[in-house]
């Protein structure tokens, strides 16, 4: 897992909340390559202007921590994608996995309907909690490190799903 591609919720949960005194969006960038779709971007840093995690995504793009692709086009998965009505973000984020050098990363989607569509289109996806199981798996991340980020996000996520990705950890 070197390259993620983050939709709109998961990349403002990783630039909202810190760990070690840090946007839980540094952590993953010292282990992975991070890509959004522009749609995602102008969802995270325009419409959410007044929040500090926008001002936290500006930065990293502006510092090319984040890269802003455009998906390709692609008309046969896009007339798949279309049929569920997925908001621009959602859809481009999917679509991105078509992008050159971009189709073997992962997509972190924590929205329910997009991650099944994600599955139903044969594209990598993982939710964030999963994505941090799996940075202390492939031993590019601290498994106390990804416990306090867990810990620290945990308002976002449903109290099992949170549950579950610390007993993962302790095992």
């Amino acid at each position: 897992m070197d390259k993620l591609i983050f939709d709109a919720g998961p990349l403002i949960t990783a630039c909202r909340f810190s760990a070690h005194n840090q946007p839980v969006i540094d952590h993953i960038l010292k282990c992975c390559q991070v890509a959004v779709a522009a749609s995602v971007r102008d969802e995270v840093i325009i419409a959410g202007a007044r929040y500090p995690d926008a001002r936290i995504a500006q930065q990293r793009i502006e510092q090319n921590r984040i890269v802003v692709l455009s998906p390709p086009e692609n008309p046969d998965l896009e007339t798949l994608i279309a049929v569920y009505d997925l908001g621009d973000g959602e859809r481009d984020t999917i679509l991105l996995a078509e992008q050159a050098n971009w189709q073997d990363a992962v997509l972190v989607i924590d929205d329910h309907l997009a991650y099944l569509v994600s599955d139903r289109v044969g594209k990598q996806k993982r939710f964030l909690l999963d994505v941090l199981v799996d940075l202390v798996e492939a031993r590019k991340m601290d498994k106390k490190l990804a416990a306090e980020i867990v810990k620290a996000i945990r308002t976002r996520y449903p109290p099992t799903f949170v549950e579950h990705t610390l007993l993962v950890l302790e095992s």
